[in-house]
Parts: structure tokens; C-alpha cells; sequence
């Protein structure tokens, strides 16, 4: 197992449709919980010792997870904003 800890996080790359379906179609959001608990999990596996959650109006208005882990470089940024999951009917 490589150490997370130093060095960049690496290129982001697009995932196959096939995965993009198999994401999609298991993690469906039921709960507030639920949305907080995978975002915190988000910021552990990104090397996180300080995770602070913010909520405004229950979470209706604002759900904010800001921490101190290694998260997304500069350079990849662009590669979140491409739709990754497409409804089907």
C-alpha cells in the first residue's frame, strides 16, 4: 500500500459508462445523515485531521463539508464539472 500522505493526488481520469452506471445506481442519497456521513468519509480518505460540518435551516438551505485533507489539485478541477451519471427512462 502506497503512503497517501505525500506526494499529489494524481491525474483524474473518466470512468467507463459501465462504472458510471454501476455508481449511479447504488449510491442513492436517502437522508441528510447519510449525504453527511459520505462527505466526512470523503474527507478521511483524503488524509483529514480537522473535518467541520456547517448546516443552515436542517440542511434545507446549506450542507458544508470543509476539511484539512489533501483533496482535488488545481489542474483537475475541470474534470468535476463533466455530468458523470445520466438519468435513464
Amino acid at each position: 500500500m502506497s503512503d497517501s500522505s505525500t506526494g499529489s493526488a494524481g491525474a483524474i481520469k473518466a470512468i467507463d459508462k459501465q462504472s458510471v452506471h454501476q455508481i449511479c445506481s447504488g449510491q442513492v442519497v436517502l437522508s441528510l445523515a447519510t449525504a453527511v456521513k459520505e462527505l466526512v468519509e470523503n474527507s478521511i480518505d483524503a488524509g483529514a485531521t480537522n473535518v467541520d460540518v456547517k448546516l443552515k435551516d436542517n440542511g434545507i438551505e446549506l450542507v458544508e463539508v470543509s476539511d484539512n485533507g489533501k483533496g482535488v489539485e488545481e489542474q483537475n478541477f475541470e474534470g468535476l464539472n463533466k455530468l458523470s451519471c445520466e438519468h435513464q427512462r
